[in-house]
């Protein structure tokens, strides 16, 4: 008499954790990795460097001398966004490994949200380094570590989170490796920083626009908060150009962050479910 033994499947929750679990490993021993912590220490030391060089004094407030690194927070992330997110997904359908996963198993979404796990944590170990050795550095300079700081990684984290989802919804889309790279990086260098500047000039406050609230990370560390004002600016024929210089507002730009992050993922995440295999 033969006996049948049914063994089910790990849950969803535990497939999200393996999945995440080995990206998470790949990450560790990528070359991508190592290069985005080269970049963020010439950063770190350009800066510590460059003022001393010059003849100049280190900022002797904490908040204003952390400010200086993290204007370039920006950098990383989206660096961050495009090595770790911009091919995630069409690397399943370009290298041909999906044939070998999606037939198994485990849903779509399950290895969505696996991957998308372990970029964010790969993501939070950059910027974690980052600011504990911009902290040190203003320990050792300044004799403190502002306050500001938390909520500067804060919204750091929270925009890691929006430009990497923006970057799995472009790989959701994209047909090729390469292309997804590059569009991520150019949207977030390039294309929206462009349209910034053109509601700047039409004196519009992009609040809706994810590089123009990222700024706030920057902007955080000074105190008072800077405010709205309207530059001048002569352009012959005695006619003068009025152009809005704006800023971010904390609470707004945290949301508008989150919203970014819900719809890139469920959309990245519908465009995932619903692609093929090509043939």
């Amino acid at each position: 008499m033969e006996c049948t033994i049914r063994t089910r499947p790990p849950s969803d929750v535990n497939q999200m954790y393996l999945i995440g679990k080995y990206e998470l490993l790949k990450h560790l021993r990528s070359r991508r990795l190592l290069g985005i912590l080269i970049i963020e220490v010439i950063i770190f030391l350009l800066i510590m460097v460059i003022p001393p060089l010059a003849g100049r004094d280190y900022a002797s407030d904490p908040a204003e001398f952390a400010g200086t690194f993290y204007a370039w927070t920006y950098v990383l992330v989206i660096i961050g966004a495009t090595f770790f997110a911009g091919d995630a997904l069409v690397s399943e359908f370009q290298n041909r490994t999906g044939y070998l996963i999606f037939p198994n198993p485990i849903k779509r979404s399950t290895l969505f949200l696996g991957k998308y796990v372990a970029t964010n944590l790969i993501m939070l170990l950059v910027l974690v380094i980052f600011y504990g050795l911009v902290s040190i550095a203003a320990l050792a300079i300044t004799g403190s570590v502002s306050g500001l700081t938390a909520t500067s990684l804060g919204l750091a984290i929270l925009f890691s989170l929006s430009a990497s989802a923006i970057g799995y919804l472009i790989s959701s889309i994209m047909k090729g490796g390469t292309g997804a790279l590059v569009l991520t990086f150019f949207l977030f260098f390039l294309i929206l920083p462009i349209l910034d500047g053109v509601f700047t000039v039409s004196r519009v406050k992009p609040d809706f626009s994810l590089t123009f609230v990222a700024g706030a990370i920057q902007y955080v560390m000074q105190s008072p908060y800077p405010s709205d004002f309207f530059q001048e600016i002569p352009i012959g024929g005695g006619q003068v150009m009025e152009i809005g210089i704006y800023y971010p507002d904390v609470a707004i730009a945290a949301g508008v962050m989150v919203a970014y992050m819900v719809v890139g993922v469920i959309l990245a995440m519908w465009f995932f479910n619903r692609r093929e295999m090509a043939a």
